[in-house]
């Protein structure tokens, strides 16, 4: 199940999420914040959209801040923005070192009426584009102060409701247990695991890469989609003492790392060529 395996992938079946995530991965492949338009509705066509479904995708992340539009003649280019971008430059400039436990975690409470449904939902959306965690209802919690992501995300303060920002002081073992829940890190502990257990898989199986083209894009998007997704779950920068033991993320991006020196080069040289074609 872990090889390599080439062919066209369909949309069916495919979530909104999942499309969404395809284009984050087509900008890491490609190396650039920015792509021309036709470049990535092509690149997004071998993955499985149709041209339609792409710039209907597009289209739908312009309006949610994902992506931003330059005119380029009558076409134009897309460049990153907000958390994708953020996700981009973490994924090319690794990620910063862990802290230390200061004793507390940063927090947002906050109180959104019912009738006000669509702003708490806006809220905890923003939040979690921020990173921060929920703690509990009501209360959303950072081991670092990420404020300011948190009302760029909503766009200024919330219309509906109150928020208060201030710090929730727990010891360690007890900030550990909140952090657990509050980032799920059980569950991103056993997907890690198997993330890993696959990339190797592939490079074991699949000594010889697929060649430059379509086929083996698609395929280097199901080998890898999932486990650059996750690997962006956690917080920015978790302290280390809060994290549990045998933590598997280093483990996954050394194998990530392994995974792109032997796949990677035939795929990155076939959409920078799709690129470059684009910009003629």
């Amino acid at each position: 199940m872990s090889k390599i395996v080439t062919g066209r992938q369909g949309t069916a079946g495919v979530s909104r999420g999942a499309q969404v995530s395809l284009v984050p991965f087509v900008y890491g492949v490609a190396g650039r914040e920015e792509l021309p338009g036709t470049a990535l509705v092509r690149l997004l066509g071998d993955l499985g959209l149709t041209p339609a479904a792409a710039r209907s995708l597009i289209a739908r992340m312009r309006r949610d801040g994902l992506i931003a539009a330059t005119p380029r003649g009558r076409a134009a280019d897309y460049r990153l923005t907000g958390p994708f971008l953020a996700a981009f430059r973490q994924i090319r400039d690794g990620r910063p070192p862990s802290p230390t436990w200061d004793g507390f975690f940063h927090a947002v409470f906050y109180t959104v009426p019912e009738a006000h449904r669509a702003h708490r939902d806006r809220l905890r959306r923003a939040a979690a584009l921020a990173r921060y965690g929920l703690m509990q209802p009501g209360v959303l919690i950072s081991p670092t102060d990420r404020r300011d992501q948190l009302l760029a995300e909503l766009g200024g303060p919330l219309q509906e409701g109150t928020v208060y920002f201030g710090r929730v002081e727990l010891d360690v073992t007890d900030a550990a247990r909140v952090a657990h829940r509050a980032w799920e890190l059980d569950e991103l502990d056993r997907r890690y695991r198997e993330h890993t257990e696959r990339l190797h898989a592939a490079l074991r199986e699949t000594p010889v890469p697929p060649a430059p083209g379509p086929q083996g894009l698609a395929a280097y998007a199901r080998l890898f989609g999932c486990s650059l997704v996750d690997t962006l779950r956690t917080p920015p920068a978790l302290p280390s003492e809060l994290l549990p033991r045998d933590w598997p993320l280093p483990g996954l991006l050394a194998a990530v790392g392994a995974a792109y020196a032997h796949f990677g080069p035939p795929v990155t040289a076939y959409v920078q060529d799709v690129v470059t074609a684009a910009e003629r």
